[in-house]
């Protein structure tokens, strides 16, 4: 295993195992300030800020998730991360998806984060995100 390697390894680690305990915190510290992170069926999140937004609203999307990472693959500064999970919905119905994971890793921390997973489950179980609006948008 290369240097790029065992550092992406290291970071790529520590992402699941914040977000395996439920440390939301944890998982944006591994996030470099201008990280790009891609959910399929619910948008494209630049910067630690829009992925924190993401992250809360959509923490309470599922319940009693089972989320169990099947493989890891690591190749210089990107990895795969092949995964399934089960659940309970918010409206609680039974959860069962799988996907992968795309990470890239730079100067210790990760630039981008494709999140790939059945897209019609998505659309079928969730509400779409929808951000709040930007700078100078009105509000409450």
């Amino acid at each position: 295993m290369t240097n790029s390697e065992t550092e992406t390894r290291r970071v790529v680690d520590a992402l699941y195992a914040a977000f395996l305990a439920g440390d939301g915190e944890g998982m944006l510290a591994q996030m470099a300030d201008d990280v790009e992170v891609r959910f399929l069926a619910q948008g494209t999140f630049r910067g630690r800020d829009e992925v924190r937004r993401f992250m809360a609203f959509s923490a309470g999307l599922l319940h009693d998730l089972d989320f169990r990472i099947r493989r890891t693959i690591v190749d210089g500064d990107a990895a795969a991360v092949i995964w399934d999970e089960s659940a309970t919905t918010a409206a609680g119905k039974p959860w069962e998806n799988h996907g992968v994971d795309v990470i890239r890793v730079r100067d210790g921390k990760i630039v981008s984060l494709h999140e790939n997973n059945d897209v019609n489950l998505v659309y079928e179980h969730f509400p779409p995100f929808e951000p709040r609006a930007r700078e100078g948008g009105g509000g409450g």
